[in-house]
């Protein structure tokens, strides 16, 4: 495994396989049955050509200024739902961690001594070099410093509802 690779199986599972964990239903809104649900609009179609690859290049360092924030609530929101998944998978049975929640996994990860440091390193020094949008899918090729070397890294991401959200990282 890279060093890029063991830190953000540490910080990123869920973004790195690549995503928080919770439930899908975990980010949401809900209403109380004596209360209908208030129509919702469809999403709007997908942004084209650099207004798409602005977006992604957006929802991507949000998500960093979320962990930097220990926002762990908007940094799983910006994960995928099969991400989110995965990390909790991955913190299981990769670094015996068990949690119920994506927040929780975060929470749990950066209470790992040194954990908290790699993360925040990795947060500040990430930055976009390539963004591809194909679609409903779109690739973003990355650095950051880990270590005190400069890493290079792929992220992908895709339409959710709408939504840009993270799938898994590759290095």
């Amino acid at each position: 495994m890279t060093p890029i690779r063991t830190a953000l199986a540490g910080v990123l599972i869920v973004a790195a396989v690549s995503s928080c964990g919770g439930s899908p239903a975990a980010v949401g809104v809900t209403s109380s049955p004596a209360t209908p649900p208030a129509a919702v609009a469809p999403p709007a179609p997908p942004a084209a050509g650099a207004d798409a690859q602005a977006a992604v290049a957006d929802v991507f360092r949000r998500y960093y200024r979320a962990l930097l924030d220990r926002d762990f609530a908007t940094a799983c929101e910006l994960n995928a739902a099969e991400t989110r998944a995965a990390m909790l998978d991955n913190l299981r049975r990769q670094g015996g961690i068990t949690a119920a929640t994506c927040e929780e996994g975060f929470q749990k990860i950066y209470a790992v001594p040194g954990a908290a440091k790699v993360a925040d390193r990795i947060s500040t020094t990430a930055r976009v070099g390539t963004v591809t949008v194909t679609g409903d899918r779109a690739t973003v090729s990355w650095t950051a410093e880990v270590q005190g070397r400069s890493q290079e890294v792929t992220n992908q991401m895709r339409l959710v509802d709408g939504q840009w959200r993270l799938l898994d990282t590759n290095t």
